[in-house]
């Protein structure tokens, strides 16, 4: 299941970088002004991109380590009963 993810991810990962290199590569120039405000702007895409991807990571760390707790409290009450 987690090999499954992360090929998923992988997958969309190069898709999203092949369409960034065809845009990029078929880009005219454009003729605008950008003010500062629009690199924080960028700043804070990518903090809040990073911030999301960690949390979701957090939340399948904890998913899979919870599957071994649980079998080994299970393991240990057994022992017990015996």
């Amino acid at each position: 299941m987690a090999r499954h993810l992360v090929v998923k991810c992988l997958y969309r990962v190069c898709v999203a970088l092949w369409l960034m290199i065809v845009l990029a590569s078929t880009a005219r120039p454009a003729y605008a002004y950008v003010d500062p405000g629009s690199g924080l702007l960028l700043f804070q895409v990518v903090g809040s991109t990073f911030a999301g991807i960690m949390f979701l990571l957090r939340k399948h760390v904890r998913q899979f380590f919870g599957r071994f707790n649980r079998h080994s409290t299970r393991e240990a009450s057994d022992v017990g009963d015996h």
